[in-house]
């Protein structure tokens, strides 16, 4: 139950109890192998098994488990075999009371069940699956362990297709949108499979490939070249089974040559399903009485400049809840929503106190203090914990050992601490499972009782490294385990504490554009208190909305609504705004940057915490004679031909031909880039309904190379309206381009075209050809660049960190960018509120922990290989004196990735906390007392 108003929410929830006690659980999972029960495994999509107490997958954090009580039979086993006492069979329901401020809905997806669609025989014959059934197949930790196979018999397929839109583009089942990931996803697992079996016929049937992400043209066309894979234009209309080899027959119209396919003797089919509406998204929409899209997603406020928020003040929406996207595009959103949601919370008042390190000298002998884990059993029972504990004390610098059941429960963690204050212990070593699930615990641990997390190691896996892989060779498992822990002693006893780095950050933030991302991420700011200055290279704020009539999806003025956000920004006093100026120079670092602005010759300087890169895109610009561009009056670039509406200069609108991809998706010895621009085809489907309302029987052309791409939300549903009100949408491969003519007779232009769908050669009489020109790197994106020290990726955009994870920061710690890649309005105005997101939660400070590179100034002979190969560009050469050049290391930009240490011909660089001597010291431990058989 929901109630309230923004700012003030009241939310009920109730929490199903686990039957296990989460606070006592330590992960040992006795109880899943004493389990006698077999079920369907939800993870594994009912392929595997699992227990009725189970983990939800190996990984998962925390790592307790659950009793399915529907299930479970009550036999009590494992509550008998828990060494914790943790299970609980009589824990109930708990009901809790939330009070928040606002609500973010990030409520999932469900698989389309495919069974819906008879044609495909899922559900029927055995080697049809879905695509995520696929994915769990090829998955390490899936239930065959990564192999993949035919369901029916499992023998390794050697014939494989991929059909894409099921459940997607399809008015019978009244799914029109586009799934938006299909396309990409049958790639990917086209490729994985073709990586598993070299030979095997692999095909990808589809309506169009929509591969309209950063970098996804190139894996396309990598895909077809360097994989092999066969891709058919057609949806698959009936799949049929051999009921004695249990092979499929797939049969689909090929759209591309206008003739029935067949495909025989197919091992595997794989449907890629599209997503649909999640039933806990349905729940919440009628419990809260949200509004649905034409797709049966949550609706957004307005679909351009409020598509996190929904018609509810307060209550917001990411994800798939609002419609299928992917990865990068759902993290971006979820940075952007963070940001959106806590603008109008109070900032919170309480923060945790440091805890006071005491110092240790250097030269301070090291006091070891050893701790071994039993973790209940699944490492004493295969590693003789007693006797490792016992000869770990002898070694030298061992002050104190001792084992104990589990070290990671509360009476574990007080036990470390107890004999850290009696032993006077400086350096401790914890053996027992994963670093990945305790090491922050017992660096807690420790720090909580005054002694540096860098004076901890561990914890030394002898748990999934050692007692779990040698259950059958319990002796060897016990001098491996020995092993292991006499190299952590050697580690430790040479570690040294990280220098720690606090910066307080200015709380004046830099946006270097001021078009709609640029405004948006300074409103954003503005909302929060922050300083925010806009530097724009323009003599007005704006950037192509200034060009632009119509926007889609939802046809409103471009004017208007720049109008509105421009009047919303002018109404913050904390926003400066700097015109026709450009960024000269940039010094510093996160925190403390200094720029040099540079407006006609006249250098002004200013103080910032954080920068946000916000200098959009540019439109391709035709060659002379490119389809008759500049070489014919009434030949104009989409952009061009917009101005024109806009500005009422269009005569009569009776015959006009767009002609998609100028300048886009253009392969080697092609002229243009490369990258599919994403918005061309959406601008061409917006430019045809602004045409037909001014002229319903206007005879309009849309000419598309090879894929037409109605990406994003309600497009593909506009994309069926206007083809309903007569639209004409003409395919044409790359192979054979149009060609544009003037017919001097009629004073007219010939557009002629071979239409693959009906295999004709078309010769259209048009008044306006609309070049749709895609987009790409602004001028001067190099400089700027060059002056942030920031790099670009080879589509000529702004890199980012990572492009799935890390889509808004760059290589440079503080500057952060929402200029990667061609985006509709939505999308910029989300990535400009997760950048705005990151420097938010950077204003009470950073404290960087400096595991960074050193160089030894005697040693370096200043050859700079270590610069060119650093990828944050945290390495410089400095002159030391006339006749000596070193290196030198930023350590605020240094991320510790250690290619400069691996690099360094003479080994004059090393890296804190795993120099050199730490870790030899540490393998010459273990092969020295170590058995070598």
């Amino acid at each position: 139950e929901i109630s309230g108003t923004q700012g003030n929410f009241n939310v009920k929830v109730t929490k199903l109890p686990r039957y296990v006690d989460a606070t006592k659980c330590t992960g040992c999972q006795k109880c899943i192998q004493t389990c006698p029960v077999e079920m369907h495994s939800d993870y594994d999509i009912k392929l595997g098994t699992r227990s009725a107490i189970y983990l939800d997958f190996p990984q998962q954090i925390p790592l307790v488990t659950t009793i399915n009580k529907d299930h479970c039979i009550e036999c009590r086993l494992c509550e008998k075999q828990c060494p914790v006492g943790a299970i609980n069979y009589d824990m109930q329901p708990e009901k809790l009371e939330l009070h928040v401020g606002s609500i973010i809905l990030a409520t999932g997806f469900d698989e389309f069940d495919p069974s819906i669609k008879q044609e495909y025989g899922y559900g029927v014959y055995e080697n049809v699956i879905t695509s995520l059934t696929f994915e769990r197949f090829t998955h390490p930790t899936g239930p065959i362990d990564g192999e993949i196979i035919r369901p029916s018999d499992g023998k390794r397929p050697q014939r494989v297709v991929f059909v894409n839109c099921v459940g997607a583009r399809d008015e019978q089942i009244g799914h029109l949108y586009c799934n938006k990931v299909c396309c990409m996803f049958s790639m990917k697992n086209a490729r994985f499979l073709r990586m598993h079996e070299p030979d095997a016929e692999i095909y990808i049937c589809y309506i169009d490939i929509r591969a309209a992400g950063k970098r996804f043209e190139y894996y396309y066309r990598t895909t077809m070249e360097q994989y092999g894979i066969k891709f058919i234009r057609g949806r698959v209309s009936e799949i049929q089974e051999d009921p004695r080899t249990k092979n499929l027959t797939v049969k689909m119209e090929n759209t591309e040559v206008d003739e029935p396919e067949t495909i025989d003797e197919v091992d595997l089919v794989v449907l890629n399903c599209a997503f649909v509406p999640s039933e806990s998204s349905k729940k919440i929409m009628d419990m809260l009485g949200l509004s649905r899209g034409e797709d049966n997603f949550i609706e957004e406020a307005h679909p351009n400049i409020a598509s996190l928020e929904t018609k509810l003040p307060g209550i917001y929406v990411v994800g798939v809840s609002h419609g299928p996207r992917d990865g990068a595009d759902t993290i971006i959103e979820a940075k952007a929503v963070a940001s959106a949601a806590t603008t109008d919370l109070n900032p919170p008042t309480e923060f945790l106190e440091k805890q006071i390190i005491k110092d240790i000298s250097p030269t301070e002998k090291p006091r070891v203090g050893v701790f071994v884990c039993h973790c209940g059993g699944i490492i004493s029972s295969v590693v003789d914990v007693k006797n490792v504990t016992k000869e770990i004390a002898k070694q030298p610098n061992v002050e104190f050992s001792i084992d104990y059941l589990f070290m990671c429960s509360s009476p574990g963690q007080e036990l470390i601490k107890e004999k850290i204050h009696e032993h006077n212990l400086n350096r401790i070593v914890v053996a027992s499972c994963t670093p990945v699930m305790h090491e922050k615990t017992f660096r807690d641990c420790v720090e909580s009782v005054g002694l540096s997390r860098y004076y901890f190691t561990g914890p030394i896996n002898i748990r999934e490294q050692c007692a779990m892989v040698h259950q059958s060779k319990p002796d060897e498992a016990t001098v491996k385990a020995r092993d292991l822990i006499y190299g952590g002693v050697a580690r430790v006893c040479g570690l040294d504490v990280v220098p720690v780095m606090d910066i307080e950050v200015k709380p004046t933030v830099l946006i270097i554009g001021g078009g709609i991302s640029g405004i948006n991420a300074a409103i954003d700011l503005a909302k929060k208190n922050l300083e925010v200055v806009i530097v724009e290279q323009e003599s007005k704020l704006g950037g192509r909305l200034n060009h632009l009539y119509e926007l889609f999806p939802s046809g409103e003025s471009a004017e208007e609504l720049l109008q509105k956000k421009l009047d919303e920004l002018n109404s913050y006093d904390n926003i400066t705004i700097y015109f026709s100026t450009e960024i000269a120079k940039l010094d510093g670092y996160i925190g403390n940057f200094t720029v040099s602005l540079n407006n006609s010759g006249k250098l002004k300087e200013i103080d910032v915490g954080t920068i946000i890169v916000a200098v959009g895109t540019q439109v391709y610009q035709p060659e002379d004679g490119e389809y008759g561009y500049r070489k014919f009056k009434n030949i104009l670039t989409s952009l061009e031909f917009e101005e024109k509406l806009k500005a009422g200069e269009i005569g009569d609108l009776n015959n006009i031909a767009f002609i998609q991809c100028v300048g886009s998706r253009a392969y080697p010895g092609e002229v243009g880039n490369l990258h599919c621009s994403r918005v061309c085809c959406n601008v061409s489907i917006m430019l045809s309904e602004v045409i037909k309302e001014k002229n319903p029987s206007a005879n309009i052309y849309v000419l598309f190379k090879e894929h037409f791409r109605a990406f994003g939300r309600y497009m593909e549903e506009n994309f069926k309206r206007i083809q309903e009100k007569g639209v004409n949408f003409i395919r044409w491969d790359r192979k054979n381009p149009p060609q544009v003519e003037l017919d001097e007779q009629s004073d007219k232009f010939l557009v002629k075209v071979f239409d693959t769908f009906s295999q004709t050669m078309l010769s259209l009489p048009i008044d306006y050809v609309v070049l749709s020109v895609g987009q790409e790197g602004p001028t001067g994106l190099g400089k700027l660049s060059e002056i942030l020290g920031i790099t670009r990726s080879e589509d000529g955009f702004i890199e980012e960190l990572h492009l799935k994870f890390r889509p808004v920061e760059t290589r440079v710690p503080g500057i952060y960018t929402c200029a990667s890649f061609p985006k509709d309005i939505a999308d910029s105005i989300a990535a400009a509120r997760g950048c705005a997101s990151m420097v938010a939660i950077q204003q009470k400070g950073i404290e960087l922990e400096l595991i960074t590179a050193e160089v030894d100034e005697e040693l370096c002979i200043g050859c700079g290989l270590c610069e060119s190969l650093c990828p944050y560009g945290a390495i410089s050469m400095v002159e030391v004196n006339p006749l000596k050049i070193i290196s030198q290391t930023t350590d605020v930009q240094c991320q510790g990735c250690g290619i400069c240490v691996a690099s360094c011909p003479i080994g004059a660089r090393d890296l804190r906390w795993w120099r050199n001597e730490q870790i030899l010291a540490q393998i010459d431990k273990i092969l020295k007392n170590g058995d070598r058989r």
